[in-house]
Parts: C-alpha cells; structure tokens; sequence
C-alpha cells in the first residue's frame, strides 16, 4: 500500500489539478498532473463504475496501480500531485502491460527523474 504521505486525499486538491492540471492521455488510462512546492509527490487513483460495474475490479485496478508507484517512487520526480485514471482497456491487459503504460504516460509528462 502506497505510504499516508503519498496519497492524495483532498477535494480542493482534485480540484485544484482537474483546473490547473496538464493531461496526458493513453489508450489504457489518463494522467493528470501539477506541479507543486511540496517535498514529495502525491497520487490518486479513481476507477469510474463505467470501468466496471463490479467494485472488486475497479479494487483491484486501484491495488496495482498502487503498488506500481510504491515499488517506483525513487524514480519519480517529487513536487507532483498525480491523479491516475484508468480506462477499459486497463482491465483487458496484464500487470506488466499496465506498469509499462503508466511509465510511458509518466515518461511523456517528464515526472521521472534523469537517470
């Protein structure tokens, strides 16, 4: 489970990057992204009913998106404010599949630190 400290919880912060925000779109999920002054970066994972129906799908897409960060946060960049929006397709690919998507969508918003 992603750390307290990572974890994006705040109305006014969802708002706050669905207004200022950049956006970066792949076929299996959206990214949203601002850039703040904070020492760290912070997440947010939603999965809309329109995913699935089920609640233990749209679980399940949160756990491993989760886990993908928390596995990987020395590698991103602090100071974001990140909320991850998965797609339909999200569910049809596999765990490696989906790690590689959200490394792409995070390469694209140049949230990874150079290495």
């Amino acid at each position: 489970m992603l750390a307290k400290i990572n974890r994006l919880k705040r109305d006014s912060d969802f708002k706050l990057i669905r207004k200022l925000g950049k956006t970066i779109f792949l076929p299996s999920l959206r990214l949203r992204y601002l850039a703040t002054k904070q020492p760290m970066s912070r997440f947010a994972f939603t999965v809309s009913t329109k995913i699935s129906k089920k609640a233990t799908k749209r679980n399940q897409l949160k756990r491993q998106l989760s886990e993908i960060i928390r596995l990987n946060l020395k590698k991103i960049k602090p100071g974001y404010q990140v909320v991850i929006m998965p797609t339909n397709l999200a569910l049809k690919i596999s765990f490696s599949q989906l790690k590689s998507e959200l490394f792409r969508a995070l390469e694209r918003g140049r949230l990874l630190k150079d290495e």
